[in-house]
């Protein structure tokens, strides 16, 4: 069990970000969060369920988009969750060191308006993602899903699958 001066911090912590941030940062009970960094601008959402926890630090950033969290999830250390449309992650995932999932790229063609070009990314329930993986925009991984470390993950990954190469 973690030190209850640490879940104490955890209410102060998150309690200032719901003040901060009003109505775009929610977070259910009991968070173990060790140096969480939330940015929100625009439009941006951050949905937190509850019993979460980190090692280290976890980037979360809602450039306009929506970071929906679920319940009982684990983030190791330099993760970082960066959305400009949506990103879900499901209940009871496992996320491990360096990850990062971004659900934007840059319109490096500079054709039409937009600087970035977005799509959803869905993690679901009871998926592993092991260290220094990425996942782009556009990706939908299903339920109790394994991601070897070093992947790069684009498009669709299967219920119950593992992969343990880069796959684009």
């Amino acid at each position: 069990m973690r030190s209850p001066l640490l879940y104490l911090k955890n209410v102060f912590v998150v309690g200032l970000k719901k003040i901060r941030y009003m109505s775009k940062f929610s977070a259910g009970i009991i968070q173990t969060f060790d140096k969480l960094h939330v940015e929100i601008h625009g439009s941006g959402k951050v949905k937190l369920g509850s019993y979460n926890q980190n090692r280290g630090n976890l980037y979360l950033v809602a450039d306009g988009g929506e970071i929906i969290i679920g319940n009982h999830c684990f983030f190791n250390t330099g993760t970082c969750i960066s959305s400009t449309e949506q990103i879900i992650i499901g209940d009871n995932c496992k996320i491990g060191n360096n990850v990062v999932i971004v659900d934007h790229d840059h319109n490096f063609k500079n054709d039409g308006e937009n600087e970035f070009i977005s799509s959803k990314i869905e993690i679901g329930n009871g998926t592993w993602i092991g260290a220094n993986v990425t996942i782009l925009r556009g990706t939908k991984i299903g339920a109790n899903a394994v991601i070897g470390a070093g992947c790069v993950i684009k498009g669709e990954v299967s219920e119950g699958e593992k992969v343990i190469q880069k796959r684009v």
